[in-house]
């Protein structure tokens, strides 16, 4: 709540500037998510990111060090995914809210081979279930 009073005082105090917004029509979200295994020389923590995309502009993105230590590059690349679907899901209940369709399902983009097996295997048994 508090992240979205600071974006309508933004908008409220700047008439001028505002938040810039695709004119096109589609209603797609498209995420994209990465990490840096034990990137931190000092904790060995991981650095993760990830950004949402709503037609062709940015709507959301996060960079941060992960809390935990991952022991591998993919549990690592599947703590970043999780937080990429949660955000993810966040957003397509406000866009709900706002009254608008978006198209499902979302695209998520990742470049962890390992990852994309994982959660490829989870939705596969969870459709056979």
């Amino acid at each position: 709540m508090e992240a979205a009073l600071r974006i309508v005082m933004y908008v409220k105090n700047q008439p001028g500037l505002g938040v810039l917004m695709s004119s096109n029509k589609n209603t797609t979200l498209t995420t994209y998510c990465d990490s840096d295994w034990a990137s931190c020389t000092h904790t060995r923590r991981s650095v993760i990111g990830y950004m949402v995309k709503f037609r062709d502009s940015l709507l959301t993105w996060k960079s941060k060090k992960q809390t935990t230590i991952s022991k591998s590059s993919a549990e690592a690349e599947y703590k970043n995914m999780a937080a990429t679907v949660s955000e993810s899901i966040w957003i397509i209940g406000l866009m709900k809210e706002l009254g608008v369709n978006l198209k499902l399902p979302i695209d998520i983009y990742s470049d962890s081979k390992a990852v994309i097996q994982i959660a490829d295997s989870k939705n596969f048994q969870n459709q056979s279930e």
